[in-house]
């Protein structure tokens, strides 16, 4: 929600943009907040959820809930999966890929693969200290894995390895002071992305994506 460095009324002022706008939107539609690397919330991942107090209009709405970082959650049988884009960055600063765009989809997509969240973590990213059972470990497969904070957007659809149309959409959703824009995905086929700019061009299914016109996935059975 902020941006770096910002302090004292800066981060007052902010914050009460926020509240302002999304106390609009979730008039409509139902607002999860989740914290980034410089909002009001623990350095350290996971992130504990912003205080509802941070908000005044928007906390009274019903369908808004501060998350945690990261989050997972169920929407009308979708399995959704992400963070805010801390462990993708900090595992780009350990391996060489390509420096484009794609290069954060790269990341997240060799994550699903290890099935892990933040596979540098805590050696380079700073974490907590847990016993027993690893909080990062990706137990169950989602239908979509995202990633926020980034330059730009890019998704494919990772294919499941067993048989059938099951797979994860592993989405990399850009930050939206870096570009204008948001990643719309269907509830009944999450191979359905739309990418919606602001300056009114709507695409669909670009980049790797991998689209499947007339063959959608049984989202409650889609498995990895």
């Amino acid at each position: 929600l902020l941006a770096a460095g910002l302090t004292g009324v800066d981060v007052r002022a902010a914050l009460c943009e926020v509240d302002e706008v999304f106390a609009e939107l979730a008039e409509l539609v139902s607002v999860d907040i989740m914290p980034g690397r410089d909002d009001p919330s623990n350095l350290s991942l996971p992130q504990m959820p912003m205080h509802p107090g941070l908000f005044r209009r928007l906390r009274g709405c019903g369908g808004f809930t501060s998350v945690g970082n990261p989050a997972q959650f169920n929407l009308d049988g979708l399995q959704v999966l992400g963070h805010s884009g801390q462990p993708v960055d900090d595992l780009l600063r350990c391996v060489r890929l390509p420096s484009d765009d794609k290069a954060p989809l790269e990341a997240l997509c060799t994550c699903l693969d290890g099935l892990h969240l933040a596979p540098t973590a805590p050696d380079t990213l700073v974490s907590q200290t847990f016993q027993g059972a690893d909080p990062f470990i990706i137990d169950d497969v989602p239908h979509v894995l995202f990633s926020g904070g980034h330059g730009r957007a890019s998704f494919r659809w990772h294919r499941s390895s067993d048989p059938g149309p099951g797979g994860t959409q592993c989405i990399c959703v850009p930050a939206f002071h870096r570009q204008q824009a948001i990643v719309l995905v269907s509830l009944c086929n999450p191979r359905e992305v739309t990418l919606e700019t602001f300056d009114g061009v709507e695409t669909a299914a670009a980049g790797d994506n991998q689209t499947l016109a007339g063959q959608p996935v049984d989202v409650p059975s889609a498995q990895r």
